[in-house]
């Protein structure tokens, strides 16, 4: 329902504007809530608008778990009638709490100014049960009057003049066309690549208005991992407040709150210009970056978003990379937007109305310093006119420093890995994706499945399994589940018994259906995959994902469809000398292939050393690589691999059974430090995935305490429920464990339940 409220009439702003600010008491009561009455008194009926509507996106959010009692105070002033109470009381009920916070407020707004005032006197009381409300509530009061005259800036977004209507209409039509369609990689060798409609299978992201800080002394994945559980809790509890892309630029978002926001994009500056945003988009590998730019684009060329952009250039540091030679930031955007050739000069004497996208910054090999001791030298910081010569770095740094094009607007995509580089740029708004959250990823398998019966089905094996539903934050990992476990519910006699259960068996059969359509004409598949596992493993060795035609080379590697079915071919630029490069489709695969190296190598009597090295390794990188290795000495994950790949050698997967027992029995000792405990807990991870009884049982036959734990939250490990899976199995096949610490953990209510089973046969639980 949209509001049909007719904004209240400008003319009162003037008069409007002392309204309270004079007639402020000098002696204010002291209580919070008092406070914020008065606060609220500041505001005329035009300001109250102005400032609902400034804060309706997050109020939206905001008072979900409060729409009933607000709506019954409403109902109490005669603000709303029976049936709109009604119908709200109905809402909340039936669990549509999201829908029902979006009906109460285009009622208000539709209402009038008595029920926008009194629905804000009701916050009042509600501020203790609402975190979100309250932080917003906070923000308000703590502006106070400086609030008011920020709220009534009405932005005018200025039309496109005549002059550039035409080449306007003509970047949107192109960026249209170009973000349209979403490219979906299969492993179907007749339909390699299948297209969509982006419009049909782009599932909301959950993107949150928060970096975290946090040295990333695990491998990216699994410390985001862990993260995205302790995110997920606060949106359970209502503290997780949501960015939609819309709104990354049109939020009081920003480091400086809404004044701060306020003043760049409302007031002008002497002459003339905004100021512009710099903001910075961070998310682990596959989680959504490069999608969610692609909407952005989509979005903004469709007219949908972003009215006061005039135009938007979308850059990839991945094309970036192949720019060796100095160049103009002029050049650099007609090589993308030739047709642009005549108006440039025109666009940039309105740089306020530019959005530049930088996609990919971890993927960019040259470095990007901001440290302002570096930049001392009047050659380094020349790059200030979009005609001057400079390194594709430096126009970057320009950018976002304000020094070329002052006034635009930059958005910066990178993994957290990259972070680091923009640790002393100015950047306006920090934000995260941390993927899916909840029903979103329900929504993930059935828009991929046009069978709905097999969505079902899919989805509700994942559900059973903790360990692959918690997985499914990533939309890359929904994308492999989705590929590897379709067949087992679409075959109509296929044995259910065999659906993959851990994640080492998910990935052999994601590498086993690639096989099945891309190894028949090959002479040695075991030899092509034993290449292509050695540069994997040199690449996680490295912590690179981007591989050329030298690397190939190298390796010994011919561009094949059988190479062409784990490797995905990207087009950096056609005029390139070196124009492709290639990628796995997710780091995950990357980290699979390089483990399987290991078992597919003629000559495994070094394994034992590479498995230590990998192992002391602090910096997480090899976390992953290692439970696949130890996962894949099991027999059912080995199983549908040999059947292409031949027998894994004997002696392989001897060597790695007794690593593990030899990991294990030194890890128990070693639990007095934060790294010692998550070793441990890897070690754990090694022996679930393994599913090797037998072995776990001799690894922790004399083991009395577990502990993870500590009186200092610092000292503790923090838990997931996939962690508490692989501890609940590790306590149920030892019969010698008598304590188990597990103090300050973090472990919430699915943990537990995860734990429940085993719990009983220990003596002592901290």
């Amino acid at each position: 329902m949209a509001s049909t409220e007719t904004e209240p009439s400008a003319s009162a702003e003037g008069n409007g504007m002392t309204r309270g600010v004079d007639q402020t008491p000098c002696n204010r009561p002291t209580g919070t809530n008092t406070l914020f009455t008065e606060t609220l008194a500041l505001y005329d009926d035009y300001q109250l608008h102005r400032l609902t509507k400034f804060y309706r996106d997050r109020l939206e959010q905001a008072i979900e778990e409060g729409v009933e009692d607000i709506s019954s105070r409403l109902r109490q002033k005669e603000c709303f009638s029976p049936q709109e109470h009604k119908k709200l009381t109905e809402l909340t009920h039936s669990g549509q709490r999201r829908q029902s916070s979006k009906f109460l407020l285009n009622l208000v707004m539709g209402k009038g100014s008595d029920a926008r005032r009194v629905m804000w006197e009701s916050f009042v009381k509600m501020r203790p049960t609402l975190p979100k409300l309250n932080k917003i509530m906070t923000e308000i009061q703590q502006q106070g009057a400086s609030l008011v005259d920020e709220v009534t800036i009405v932005r005018s977004v200025s039309g496109v003049s005549s002059d550039l209507k035409a080449i306007q209409q003509l970047h949107k039509e192109t960026l249209k066309k170009q973000s349209e369609k979403l490219v979906v990689n299969t492993i179907l060798i007749k339909e390699k690549v299948k297209q969509f409609q982006l419009v049909d299978r782009y599932t909301e992201l959950t993107i949150i208005s928060d970096v975290r800080e946090r040295d990333l002394v695990e491998h990216e994945l699994l410390a985001r991992g862990r993260d995205h559980e302790e995110w997920r809790q606060k949106q359970l509890r209502g503290e997780l407040e949501k960015i939609r892309i819309d709104k990354l630029f049109h939020s009081s978002f920003s480091g400086g709150g809404p004044i701060s926001w306020l003043k760049k994009f409302y007031k002008r500056s002497g002459s003339g210009n905004f100021t512009g945003t710099s903001a910075v988009v961070s998310g682990v590998a596959g989680i959504g970056k490069t999608t969610m730019v692609q909407k952005i684009v989509h979005d903004w060329a469709t007219g949908k978003i972003y009215p006061h952009f005039h135009f938007v250039f979308i850059l990839k540091f991945r094309d970036l990379n192949t720019r060796n030679i100095r160049l103009t930031l002029r050049q650099l955007i007609l090589d993308e937007y030739p047709y642009l050739k005549y108006v440039l000069d025109e666009l940039w004497k309105h740089p306020e109305r530019l959005l530049f996208i930088f996609d990919g910054l971890d993927e960019f090999r040259r470095s990007i310093e901001f440290a302002d001791s570096w930049r001392e030298a009047e050659s380094q910081s020349r790059c200030t006119d979009p005609g001057f010569w400079c390194d594709v770095s430096e126009i970057v740094y320009s950018l976002i420093q304000k020094k070329l094009l002052p006034g635009c607007s930059v958005l910066v995509t990178s993994r957290p890995t990259a972070l680091q580089l923009l640790a002393k740029a100015q950047v306006s708004v920090w934000a995260e994706i941390l993927g899916f959250v909840g029903e979103e990823r329900r929504e993930y398998f059935h828009k991929f499945f046009e069978d709905q019966e097999v969505a079902a089905a899919v989805y509700s094996h994942v559900e059973e399994n903790e360990l692959l539903l918690t997985m499914c934050y990533n939309p890359s990992y929904c994308w492999i589940l989705a590929l590897s476990l379709g067949p087992f519910f679409t075959r109509k006699h296929s044995n259910k018994q065999r659906v993959p259960k851990t994640v080492t068996q998910l990935f052999s059969y994601y590498i086993y259906n690639i096989l099945s359509h891309h190894s028949v004409k090959m002479e040695s598949p075991r030899d092509v995959m034993l290449k292509i596992g050695e540069m994997a493993f040199t690449g996680v060795s490295q912590r690179n994902i981007v591989f050329n035609d030298e690397d190939l080379i190298k390796y010994n590697l011919q561009p094949s469809q059988f190479l062409s079915g784990f490797l995905m071919e990207l087009v950096e630029r056609e005029s390139s000398e070196h124009s492709v490069v290639y990628t796995f489709p997710h780091l995950t695969i990357q980290e699979f292939v390089a483990a399987l190296a290991q078992f597919l190598s003629p000559n495994p009597g070094n394994l034992r050393k590479l498995l230590n090295e990998a192992h002391r390794e602090e910096d997480g990188r090899f976390e992953i690589f290692l439970r696949f290795v130890a996962g894949l000495s099991s027999p059912r994950a080995a199983q549908p691999l040999e059947k292409f790949l031949g027998p894994f050698v004997h002696q392989t997967t001897c060597a790695v059974i007794d690593w593990l027992k030899e990991k294990v029995k030194a890890q128990i000792r070693d639990t007095d430090t934060v790294t010692g405990k998550r070793k441990l807990l890897n070690t754990l991870h090694y022996l679930f995935e393994s599913q090797n009884q037998a072995l776990a049982e001799q690894a922790l036959d004399s083991v009395q305490t577990l502990t993870f734990g500590d009186s200092s939250p610092e000292k503790a490990l923090r838990l997931t429920p996939i962690d508490c899976v692989v501890l609940s199995q590790a306590i149920g096949l030892c019969d010698t464990i008598k304590r188990l610490n597990l103090r300050s953990c973090y472990i919430q209510e699915e943990g537990i339940q995860r734990l429940v089973p085993t719990l009983h046969k220990c003596q002592k639980l901290q």
